[in-house]
């Protein structure tokens, strides 16, 4: 691993890690419809890091990026001035009142941006959803810090700009050259991760003590160091892989 690699990436402040979404054909637990996407949304509400599945229709007007590929969601303060030069696929529009939301596409990868007018639980109020320890300094009912990272999205074909790591049996690219942490993986045959990671795109996060991050979670990779002064584990939250980095 080069140390272009390992450095730790932030980034832009002004996105704010909202959610990832995965599409998916299989029903999930306390899915709701969305009428105007033409979609089924589930997990978002009960989970901490903003897990979110998609079951989409045929017939959604959401183009087959977003219908295909894994996204990512950030919440901006000025929808217009981040998707100024950008490459929209989608939007803008607005789900709901107070809310605008808009998609373009960054390395081939969908990415959404979110401008919230007003609180986000008056628009979509849910008694189940969690506290999110993203983006926040420490907190009663979480020790520790969780920073956004990167976003791991899954291939079988991508191999350009790619990093090989031998120990792990995988091809990645730099998610240093987007500003917004895109990274492409490609799994080998012989790649001993569990079968979650290599299957189902992954959001990672940046931790401030890697012990204390995995505590009380379900564990399925457990810590190591792939690089020097980097230790990395993963850990399973609604049905999605989720990875923790610790750098010194």
């Amino acid at each position: 691993m080069n140390s272009k690699f390992r450095k730790s990436f932030m980034v832009k402040e002004e996105y704010k890690y909202h959610h990832i979404g995965l599409p998916t054909i299989i029903s999930q637990k306390n899915e709701e419809y969305n009428e105007e996407w033409k979609f089924y949304g589930s997990g978002y509400f009960e989970s901490k890091f903003g897990i979110e599945w998609l079951r989409i229709e045929k017939n959604s007007p959401l183009p087959p990026l977003i219908k295909t590929v894994p996204h990512i969601a950030f919440v901006v303060k000025d929808i217009d001035k981040s998707i100024l030069g950008q490459k929209v696929i989608y939007g803008p529009n607005n789900p709901a009142e107070g809310v605008t939301v808009c998609f373009i596409e960054v390395d081939g990868a969908p990415i959404e941006f979110l401008q919230f007018d007003r609180p986000e639980n008056k628009i979509w109020p849910n008694d189940n959803k969690l506290i999110n320890p993203v983006n926040r300094i420490k907190n009663k009912k979480e020790s520790v810090n969780f920073k956004y990272h990167h976003f791991g999205i899954c291939t079988t074909s991508r191999n350009r700009d790619t990093v090989y790591l031998k120990d792990n049996k995988l091809c990645c690219s730099e998610h240093q050259v987007n500003p917004y942490g895109i990274q492409w993986i490609k799994y080998y045959a012989d790649c001993k991760l569990p079968t979650i990671v290599q299957k189902i795109s992954h959001i990672a996060f940046q931790v401030d003590n890697l012990k204390e991050a995995i505590k009380c979670r379900n564990v399925i990779v457990e810590p190591y160091s792939p690089s020097k002064s980097v230790w990395v584990a993963f850990i399973e939250e609604n049905g999605a892989p989720i990875e923790f980095l610790q750098i010194s």
